[in-house]
């Protein structure tokens, strides 16, 4: 029997019991009958009865009710007692069914939570360290010093007990960078060829993977290393743009295992050493090939101008020896004169030669270095110097050191040639960069092609030279006054 209908008979019986009670109450006081009193007490008993099912159904368990709701606010492990059966019994075991159900779900989530918590943390971990790497690389100035960083950092990261370092060089070659832990030196082979050699084939893999039986390339690991290296290996390999640049071998006393955030923190890592390495070797080439270019230069204006003074003196040597032979007394002293003039020209040409490759740029930059050129300038060949500078000049060091050289040679063709009084050099940072270098000499005179030529024309051809090295134009003009003007432009940083 449902709660329900059991209370609408509760409430049925009290109330035809009721009247009947007052009635039998009335008829016991006034006429004492002894039927009446025991019907007057068949009815109290029947609504202790009453009194004790509605205990039993209603009452006990909405106190139970009540209490399991205080005692859940303090622990949720109190359950309701479904033990007894009564009409609630199925009510008590429901709402205890659904307290484990959520229970459970609470349970559930709060092991998702925690695991959440542990991928975030890793998460975090994994971009701090690629943030403290990405910081180092910027802080790194050789590739010697990049490999050993790196490999003591991987050691501590994957808890290795030792490993190697290896470049790939264009022509296949893993060269040994650095080594830290019990490593066999003296078995190790300095230079390996990527073909002949395991290391070298797992180097091509385009992930970081976990390798056994590595032992059997002594050559890479060393004879005495072969334990360590079977236990397992870590390849780590150092790949950009698709090439191999490098890769990185870890050695474990126990057997070596990467999970998948390790895995791809490790990638992410040696992406970045990749990158780092790559620009190094782009730089070094960089260099090489400025080096290069700075050493031919030095050889053109050798040539081009010591050089063909030596020639000449030679030859002028040789006909002083003809003159000699013959017994022109006079001619000959002209010859030495003429000589002599052109040593002290030999000599002041050497001795530019060696200013202008020797003088660096002034720290403070372009303004500071042409004012120092000019000053010295005016000093040494008692010209008159003006510099003027409008604007703050963006460019490139490379830039600024090719607009002094400009400079450097426009005021030695003004020296050799111009027979100036005055020399003002304008430096334009807008609206356009512009370099502008003029005198109040003689100016010159234009070939049969209506080309302009001054002097023996080298002077022009080096600032030519020198103004295409930085995408600049150049352009020299003489005016109807016999003044010259050396006009560069260049393009600012943008």
């Amino acid at each position: 029997m449902n709660i329900k209908t059991k209370f609408y008979i509760y409430f049925l019986v009290t109330i035809l019991l009721s009247p009947l009670l007052m009635y039998e109450a009335m008829l016991s006081y006034t006429m004492t009958s002894v039927v009446d009193i025991l019907l007057v007490i068949l009815i109290l008993l029947v609504y202790l009865g009453l009194y004790l099912s509605i205990r039993q159904d209603f009452l006990s368990p909405f106190s139970d009710l009540q209490s399991w709701v205080d005692g859940y606010k303090f622990s949720q492990s109190v359950r309701l007692s479904d033990n007894q059966k009564t009409t609630f019994q199925p009510v008590a075991k429901a709402i205890n069914h659904l307290i484990d159900e959520n229970q459970c779900l609470y349970d559930d989530m709060e092991s998702i939570l925690n695991k959440q918590v542990q991928r975030l943390s890793k998460k975090s971990a994994s971009l701090e360290t690629l943030y403290s790497v990405s910081s180092k690389l910027n802080k790194i100035h050789s590739i010697d010093e990049l490999f050993a960083h790196f490999l003591d950092i991987l050691i501590k990261m994957t808890g290795a007990s030792s490993g190697a370092a290896r470049s790939l060089s264009d022509d296949s070659q893993l060269h040994l960078m650095a080594t830290q832990g019990v490593i066999d030196k003296q078995g190790q082979v300095i230079d390996v060829l990527s073909a002949d050699c395991f290391c070298g084939e797992v180097a091509m893999a385009s992930d970081t993977c976990v390798q056994f039986s590595v032992h059997t390339c002594a050559q890479c690991v060393g004879k005495k290393s072969q334990t360590k290296a079977s236990v397992g290996t870590i390849f780590i390999p150092l790949r950009y743009h698709g090439k191999t640049l490098g890769t990185f071998n870890l050695f474990f006393d126990t057997l070596p295992s990467l999970a998948f955030d390790e895995r791809v923190l490790l990638s992410s890592i040696a992406e970045n050493i990749a990158i780092s390495l790559d620009k190094a070797w782009l730089d070094i080439q960089t260099k090489r090939m400025e080096l290069s270019q700075e050493r031919l230069f030095l050889s053109q204006e050798i040539h081009d101008s010591l050089a063909q003074t030596i020639y000449s003196l030679k030859l002028q040597v040789t006909a002083l020896g003809n003159i000699l032979k013959v017994g022109k007394k006079s001619d000959a002293n002209d010859k030495v004169l003429s000589l002599q003039s052109n040593i002290t020209q030999a000599n002041q040409e050497l001795r530019e030669l060696m200013y202008n490759f020797r003088i660096p740029l002034d720290p403070k930059g372009i303004k500071a270095s042409l004012t120092t050129l000019l000053n010295r300038f005016m000093s040494e060949e008692g010209i008159a110097t003006y510099l003027q500078v409008e604007g703050k000049l963006q460019v490139s060091p490379e830039v600024e050191m090719q607009i002094m050289r400009i400079t450097q040679e426009a005021l030695s063709n003004i020296r050799k040639h111009a027979k100036a009084r005055n020399v003002r050099v304008l430096l334009l940072a807008e609206p356009n960069c512009q370099l502008l270098i003029e005198d109040d000499g003689v100016g010159f005179e234009k070939d049969q092609n209506e080309s302009e030529v001054m002097g023996n024309n080298i002077g022009m051809n080096i600032m030519k030279e020198r103004a295409i090295r930085i995408g600049a134009s150049i352009k020299i003009e003489s005016g109807v006054d016999g003044s010259t003007r050396v006009i560069v432009n260049f393009q600012k940083v943008s």
